[in-house]
């Protein structure tokens, strides 16, 4: 990953932080700290609040990563998608993919070492996609 995307990751991160620990900051200056639009930065929080309620017990970090990991991704299908592997979130790998089967979410990281633990917990790739979903319902 390039230096400037390195910069990026580490603003998305502290942007997303700021979303979940700072609910009065406004989403414009959020946004133009980290150059996206206030609608997204809008979708972005509503999208995360909506995961807080079917996830309470998850810690903040993993919604955060989540937020972070949810610009990287891409639609390759209606049911399936990839996320960009970021190394700053701990990613070993370049790409993983998530499907939908209509009920329930699977990640190529389910098959990668502690792919147990992490299907048993919900990955932060599916998160991701879960995240990305909502804020283009919201877009739209």
């Amino acid at each position: 990953m390039l230096k400037k995307e390195k910069n990026r990751v580490k603003k998305l991160l502290k942007a997303c932080r700021i979303l979940l620990e700072k609910p009065l900051e406004l989403d414009e200056t959020i946004a133009a700290e980290v150059g996206l639009k206030p609608e997204y930065v809008n979708a972005l929080r509503n999208a995360l609040a909506d995961l807080r309620m079917l996830f309470p017990n998850k810690p903040k970090s993993w919604f955060i990563r989540a937020a972070v990991r949810s610009i990287f991704v891409k639609k390759v299908s209606k049911n399936h998608w990839v996320v960009e592997g970021l190394r700053e979130l701990g990613d070993h790998y370049q790409e993983y993919h998530v499907t939908f089967d209509g009920e329930k979410y699977s990640c190529s990281c389910y098959t990668h070492m502690y792919g147990y633990t992490r299907k048993k917990k919900i990955c932060g790739h599916v998160a991701a996609v879960m995240v990305y979903r909502r804020v283009l319902r919201r877009l739209q």
